[in-house]
């Protein structure tokens, strides 16, 4: 059975002791419920893609506690401003960028080879929260690979992950944004091509981004085709 407990904070500082010893967690984050796990545990890394049976390529985003600690663990050009930075991730956009040194020592297996990584700083929630706390963590949507759909919902966490996971807490159910239409999951971005391209529409409108970035590529497939050349024949 799972060890589902309410978010408090017993179930916070349970939480925190779980990551120190590999642990994997299911939480709710602004959009989806997720699962992560220490940002320098091989060990749970390597059993979220087992939980999530994954087959496709798919790194996990990394979790950070603050916008400020954006240049730390990605490779941000100087010139692309700390507020829009901050804008983008408290808006619920996960920016990829190419990855620092400091995130090239976190496991391999976390960006499965590629010389990239995915920011996640979403604002309050319970995986935001543990994450602040805690120190970087690993993450992705709380799912069977390949099962998502407009939003990975408390149940759907529960029945794909929950028998798997240490620790499934129990956040109610996830707010839905009317004004994102079907896509209410956190917006994707990819600036380690220029121009940069939307890897995947979410809570972040594309309008708002083209304002910020008139030569962003929309086209989905087109990022799928400058991908694969980057990181050969991989399943998308």
């Amino acid at each position: 059975m799972p060890d589902i407990r309410p978010y408090n904070d017993e179930t916070h500082a349970y939480a925190l002791e779980l990551l120190k010893q590999d642990g994997v967690i299911v939480a709710p984050s602004v959009t989806n419920y997720g699962v992560f796990c220490a940002a320098t545990s091989r060990i749970g890394i390597n059993r979220i893609f087992e939980m999530k049976q994954r087959t496709k390529f798919g790194p996990l985003t990394l979790g950070i506690g603050h916008p400020e600690d954006a240049r730390t663990y990605a490779d941000i050009p100087a010139d692309f401003p700390d507020e829009l930075i901050a804008e983008l991730l408290l808006g619920m956009t996960t920016t990829v960028f190419f990855a620092s040194a400091a995130s090239r020592e976190f496991p391999a297996e976390m960006t499965v080879g590629a010389p990239t990584v995915g920011l996640f700083c979403h604002g309050t929630s319970p995986m935001w929260a543990i994450g602040r706390d805690f120190g970087p963590i690993a993450l992705t949507s709380s799912n069977i690979s390949g099962t998502g759909g407009h939003q990975v919902t408390r149940e759907q966490a529960i029945n794909d992950l929950g028998q798997h996971a240490d620790l499934v807490i129990d956040g109610g159910p996830i707010g839905w944004d009317d004004a994102a239409g079907p896509f209410q999951s956190n917006t994707v971005v990819d600036f380690s091509f220029d121009p940069p391209h939307l890897v995947r529409p979410g809570r972040y409108a594309t309008e708002r981004l083209l304002r910020h970035f008139p030569d962003l590529v929309t086209d989905l497939d087109e990022y799928k085709r400058v991908l694969t050349e980057r990181m050969g024949d991989v399943k998308l």
